[in-house]
């Protein structure tokens, strides 16, 4: 793969890109929230790797099985390819909050290890997601993290906040939209509130 001039994208799943269910066992349980294709496709032509990272606490408390996680990331794969997304990459942490691992979000294992497959900088990622562990990893990369009030997001932006996102977009297409806007400008940290 190319290395890309651009930031990687590093996105959640459950509650960003598709309808929250907690626990997602049944791939035919995915759906895909509104505009998250055209997003996906807007940030793919403006050549922004894409990766998923997303936590898999369900692994280690025994309420999903591997077999079940991976029909799961078969069937979304397959539902990006069919509407002309391709990720860049694919990564989840399979422990528990309690566990300690360098892969849960917000730790940064996943975006580093995301960033050595492709051969790119995990710094100044940019990060999208529905709680503040998906908007830390972008901060903590020294770039920017977008909270998205679909999914956890509302439930987050209402508490007092620990964690000040970047960016507050009511959905998927407004946080792509955002993101381009600070490359046009040629500048990916400019914060907006």
């Amino acid at each position: 793969m190319r290395r890309s001039k651009r930031p990687i994208i590093a996105l959640d799943r459950d509650g960003t890109l598709i309808e929250e269910r907690d626990y997602l066992a049944d791939p035919q349980k995915i759906k895909f929230l509104p505009g998250v294709f055209v997003g996906l496709q807007k940030l793919q032509r403006a050549g922004f790797p894409l990766v998923v990272l997303s936590n898999q606490s369900g692994l280690a408390r025994g309420v999903i099985k591997p077999s079940q996680l991976k029909r799961v990331n078969a069937r979304f794969t397959q539902l990006l390819k069919m509407n002309n997304v391709s990720l860049s990459g694919y990564y989840w942490c399979p422990h528990g909050p309690l566990d300690r691992c360098s892969c849960r979000k917000p730790k940064l294992g996943m975006l580093k290890e995301a960033a050595k497959s492709l051969g790119q900088s995990w710094r100044k990622a940019i990060s999208v997601g529905d709680r503040p562990s998906d908007v830390l990893i972008g901060q903590k990369a020294g770039g920017v993290g977008i909270l998205v009030l679909t999914g956890y997001g509302r439930q987050w932006a209402g508490k007092k906040e620990r964690v000040k996102p970047d960016f507050k977009a009511v959905n998927f297409e407004k946080a792509v939209a955002w993101i381009l806007r600070q490359g046009r400008k040629g500048n990916s940290d400019e914060r907006t509130r």
